[in-house]
């Protein structure tokens, strides 16, 4: 019986040792997500979300689980986080006049300091006119309304962080400033809870400036109200961090102040690189080393005992945002540990050169699927006798691993909190970070042990 017409390719049996393709899930969050942070990271700050009912669900990435002290929403029921429960049934007419009101409505309230509009994929493509809607309402209450672009097609969490900064630094009332060259803003810092890593992160800082005689009139974003984010006009220069470099771009550009590109201050190594920045960027040289010098005779003997007996020629993993991964591999080198491998669960566009600065043998993936980040995991942490990992909540948990300490860190933390102050950035960060290290080795040396006696 003929099975194939004549001249017809003959069909190749599937090969049964072919890799199969990964359809799990990236392991990552939303834009939305990230648009949550920005607003939680302003305590009076609201946001309409158009879309479905769904799209209040999504706090609790960040309320209840990785910030305990979010005010997100509320018993009271004025929440900070609306949508217009858009369907399906309702793109087919014009919305514009039931966003109005909405808007009118949450612009009214007395607790309300700043209204953010931003939208879902679904109700983009329909073309409402969203800032539009937002100057009006704005110019009817006297309320500022800042209309978010809705990119959660193209874009992850901090995407939609930086968006909010963007937007913000495109459309808020920047006038009457009085720039000085001595007052200097930070934007691009990741606020991402309002616990006490994050407080004592941004005193930190602005010790830092204080130190070299520098005025701190801003942080985008800081825990601050609505109104107080136009501090940021008087500043005479802008320092521009990692999570918001498009919006110091349009604010020293409308503001006329000068720009300075810096890294995450995460780490000795890095620390001692931003306040040898600042001292060059305003002639403040002497300034600059002598506070270094105060702040390493206080750090450098702490850790004299601990980098041979803990940490040195032990190997470390790590899953988290790319700017966190920067600094953990200086600072595992600091400590003597090798890095074996780092998982960036962001896409490659905001790796920000994170794959020059590791050394070759550190195995680096980026934005993975979840089968294959787990399959990374478990042979490295095997087959290399990892002692250490750090890693944000998507990797905690993942893996079990007898001996193996883990150290959650970074957005998302579910299961770690900081209700004290205990600063991860800068000079103060330092040792607290260190010894979140050293005490989960030494518990996981623990923890080995009694098992082994148990099971005897």
């Amino acid at each position: 019986m003929q099975t194939r017409e004549p001249g017809a390719p003959r069909r190749q049996a599937p090969d049964a040792d072919a890799p199969k393709p990964d359809h799990s899930q990236r392991v990552t969050f939303t834009f939305m997500v990230g648009v949550y942070l920005a607003t939680n990271a302003i305590k009076d700050a609201y946001t309409l979300v158009e879309g479905p009912d769904c799209t209040h669900m999504k706090t609790q990435y960040v309320q209840g689980n990785h910030d305990w002290l979010s005010t997100l929403t509320s018993v009271s029921g004025h929440h900070r986080i609306a949508n217009t429960a858009l369907h399906p049934v309702q793109m087919t007419r014009s919305r514009e006049q039931a966003i109005d009101a909405t808007l009118r409505k949450i612009a009214a309230h007395p607790a309300v300091g700043g209204v953010l509009m931003t939208s879902m994929p679904m109700a983009v493509i329909t073309g409402a006119d969203y800032e539009r809607l937002c100057r009006g309402v704005q110019a009817a209450t006297g309320r500022t309304v800042i209309h978010v672009p809705g990119k959660s097609l193209s874009g992850d969490w901090i995407d939609g962080y930086g968006e909010v900064l963007t937007s913000l630094a495109r459309q808020l009332d920047l006038s009457k400033g009085t720039p000085d060259p001595r007052k200097v803003g930070i934007v691009g810092y990741l606020h991402d809870r309002n616990e006490g890593d994050h407080r004592a992160n941004v005193r930190e800082l602005r010790r830092i400036l204080a130190a070299l005689d520098l005025e701190p009139v801003s942080i985008w974003l800081e825990g601050q109200r609505f109104d107080q984010l136009r501090d940021i006009r008087d500043a005479g220069t802008i320092l521009s961090f990692p999570y918001g470099r498009k919006a110091a771009t349009w604010l020293a550009r409308r503001t006329g102040a000068r720009l300075v590109s810096c890294d995450l201050p995460f780490g000795l190594e890095a620390t001692e690189h931003f306040v040898r920045q600042l001292g060059q960027a305003f002639a403040r040289e002497a300034a600059a080393e002598a506070f270094i010098d105060r702040e390493l005779q206080a750090i450098v003997p702490s850790l004299e005992f601990l980098i041979p007996y803990v940490f040195q020629n032990r190997r470390a993993g790590f899953v988290g945002d790319p700017h966190l991964a920067r600094g953990f591999a200086q600072t595992a080198a600091l400590l003597g540990m090798d890095l074996d491998f780092a998982v960036v669960t962001n896409p490659r566009p905001q790796l920000a050169g994170l794959d020059r600065v590791l050394a070759p043998a550190v195995r680096l993936l980026v934005y993975p699927r979840l089968n294959a980040m787990l399959a990374l995991m478990r042979s490295r942490i095997q087959d290399h006798r990892l002692a250490l990992l750090v890693s944000n909540s998507a990797g905690v948990g993942m893996v079990a691993q007898d001996g193996l300490a883990t150290v959650e860190f970074g957005f998302p933390s579910f299961h770690t909190h900081a209700l004290g102050d205990r600063p991860f950035l800068g000079f103060a960060g330092v040792l607290p970070f260190i010894d979140s290290l050293a005490n989960a080795l030494r518990m996981a040396e623990v923890s080995h042990w009694t098992n082994r006696y148990w099971r005897r």
